[in-house]
């Protein structure tokens, strides 16, 4: 008897072992399901703006470096909240820290040699990829670099964000943003992608580092020559890749600079402990959600007949929304910026709209088309004659 209850007991111990290691959980939702926001945030590193009580929180809590750790409360802790606007076409970020010792300092150089160290302060990181496609974002590879280090660094981003601290309870809406572009070890340099995020503050309030701000996504076509060309129009049922992380320094005083941790928001495999600035094969995934009003009645309206020309537009451009009487048109620079504004549009049936747009520079805008019945975003260029 004794001897079946010592098989027992080692039996059911290897089932608990096996079950928490197959168990081991997602930090942050298996899939996030973004909302898409009507009231956008006023971004000032502020956390009560309306839009946000709505969304869910996603927790930033597994240690990467060093693998597995288990850090205390007082040390580090953090979670993010996320949602996006069709007619800013901007995905939204509400980061909140809790971090014993801030280091900021980091000064941005493009040169390597002099400004690589940005992942050795307290920075937040987003890892994004547009159509959750995988695989290594390093260099746009030539040679043999191909093989080991990916063959389009645009393939996915790994945004690296720096600041400074301001006095409690005010904020900075200055940033750097950082990530690895180049052809190979030997040819390469540190781009600062500041513009990728229109709106940005962190401010320190109650013993918590608020980081709020905007992101604009582009797919794997991008050229830092010509970034709109490849801007990507988000819209509901969007599949991306994506996930946050900390690097945490715990000593300000130390020099040179040296990371002490590196906290994700997705779990990975010990041997993946530090890949997301390299593989997106890691990336957690977030899925985007239409508008929780008048969801259902989207599908009365086939969006593919809504009809915008001539595109590009020497200034006027038409519109034919069929089976709307009433819609809101708005115009959207690339920051997001709200630059033309039309509320109530009567249409008939047979007919189309006419916009004049002939004030606006000429550039890439977005025109967000919403009723109660339907919502769509159509990207415009401008080319009037100079």
């Amino acid at each position: 008897m004794k001897k079946l209850l010592i098989l027992l007991f080692y039996f059911t111990m290897a089932l608990l072992t096996a079950a928490h290691t197959f168990a081991t959980p997602l930090a942050q939702d298996d899939t996030v399901r973004v909302r898409e926001i009507a009231d956008l945030p006023v971004v000032d590193g502020k956390p009560d703006d309306r839009c946000w009580q709505d969304c869910t929180w996603q927790a930033i809590d597994q240690v990467w470096i060093e693998y597995g750790q288990t850090l205390d409360s007082t040390d580090f802790t953090g979670r993010y909240k996320i949602a996006w606007s069709s007619s800013t076409n901007l995905l939204y970020f509400l980061v909140e820290i809790v971090d014993d010792a801030f280091v900021d300092g980091y000064v941005y150089n493009s040169n390597p040699s002099q400004g690589g160290g940005y992942p050795d302060y307290d920075i937040v990181e987003v890892f994004i990829d547009h159509d959750k496609s995988g695989g290594l974002h390093v260099f746009d590879g030539i040679g043999n670099t191909a093989t080991n280090w990916g063959s389009n660094a645009e393939n996915a981003f790994s945004y690296h964000i720096a600041t400074d601290l301001m006095p409690d309870g005010q904020a900075t809406t200055e940033k750097v943003v950082c990530d690895i572009a180049g052809k190979n070890w030997g040819d390469y340099f540190i781009p600062d992608y500041s513009d990728h995020l229109p709106d940005f503050a962190m401010r320190q309030a109650e013993g918590k580092y608020i980081w709020e701000f905007s992101l604009q996504v582009y797919d794997h076509s991008y050229h830092a020559q010509n970034p709109s060309a490849s801007r990507v129009t988000l819209q509901p049922g969007d599949i991306m890749g994506l996930s946050l992380a900390y690097c945490d320094n715990d000593d300000p005083d130390e020099q040179p600079k040296k990371r002490d941790h590196f906290i994700g928001s997705v779990w990975v495999p010990e041997q993946a402990f530090n890949d997301h600035w390299k593989d997106a094969d890691g990336f957690g995934t977030i899925e985007l959600l239409g508008t929780s009003t008048g969801v259902n009645k989207y599908n009365e309206i086939d969006k593919a007949s809504i009809q915008v020309f001539p595109n590009p537009s020497y200034g006027t451009i038409h519109i034919r929304v069929p089976g709307a009487k009433e819609f809101d048109l708005a115009v959207y620079n690339l920051l997001g910026h709200k630059v033309y504004e039309k509320p109530s549009v009567k249409q008939e049936a047979s007919t189309h709209l006419a916009l004049t747009l002939s004030h606006l520079p000429n550039g890439l805008y977005f025109l967000n088309i919403r009723s109660d019945y339907f919502m769509v975003t159509r990207k415009i260029t401008l080319v009037k004659n100079k």
